[in-house]
C-alpha cells in the first residue's frame, strides 16, 4: 500500500505544491501535503512569515516538494507505528482527521488486526467519523483503483506510478 499514498496527495492539493487548505484550529495547512504547523515543525520543516495566512509562502517550506514529501513520508510512517499499524486505510484516516481522535477509537475495538481495520471502525463508531474523513478515504481507495489501471475505466492514460496492473510496487528486481 505505499505507492498508494501517492493519492493522499492528490487528495490533498490535487499534486499542488502551492495549495492551501482552509484556516483550521490548527492553523493554515500548506503544501502538496497539506502539513499543519505543528506537524510540519514536528517534522523538521521551516515555516514561513506568512504561516498564518491563506497565502503562498516560498520562504515555507511545506511548498518545498522534496523537502515536504520527506516530511509527510516521515509523518505516515511514524503513524504506521502506532495502534493505526493494522490498516493503511486507519493511517489515511489518521492522516486526515488527526492521530490522536483516530487512536482513541481504535483503542476501543479489539486488539486483533483482523477485528481493528477502517471498516470496523466505520461499524462501531461511524457517528465519531466525520463526513470529511469518510470521503477522504473512499476518493484515495477510488484514486489509487483507477489509477491502477486507467483503461479499465474508460480513462486514456498510463497508470500515474508507472505499474502495470498486478505489478508489486514493494517487491524489488533481482
Amino acid at each position: 500500500m505505499v505507492a498508494e499514498f501517492f493519492y493522499l496527495a492528490l487528495q490533498e492539493s490535487k499534486l499542488d505544491p502551492e495549495a492551501i487548505g482552509p484556516s483550521t484550529r490548527s492553523g493554515v495547512p500548506k503544501g502538496m501535503w497539506q502539513l499543519i504547523p505543528r506537524t510540519a515543525e514536528s517534522y523538521g520543516l521551516r515555516l514561513g512569515p506568512l504561516q498564518g495566512e491563506r497565502q503562498f509562502d516560498p520562504s515555507d517550506e511545506r511548498h518545498d516538494v522534496a523537502k515536504a514529501t520527506a516530511a509527510a513520508a516521515r509523518y505516515l510512517a511514524d503513524i504506521y507505528t502506532t495502534d493505526a499499524q493494522a490498516s493503511g486505510l486507519l493511517v489515511m484516516a489518521a492522516y486526515n482527521m488527526g492521530e490522536p481522535r483516530v487512536l482513541s477509537l481504535i483503542r476501543s475495538m479489539p486488539e486483533s488486526p483482523s477485528e481493528r481495520n477502517f471498516w470496523a471502525l466505520l461499524e462501531q463508531h461511524r457517528d465519531r467519523i466525520p463526513e470529511e474523513t469518510y470521503s477522504y478515504v473512499y476518493r484515495i481507495v477510488s484514486a489509487a483503483v483507477i489509477g491502477a489501471n486507467p483503461g479499465l475505466f474508460g480513462f486514456e492514460f498510463e497508470p500515474p506510478l508507472g505499474l502495470a496492473p498486478g505489478d508489486n510496487p514493494e517487491k524489488t528486481p533481482n
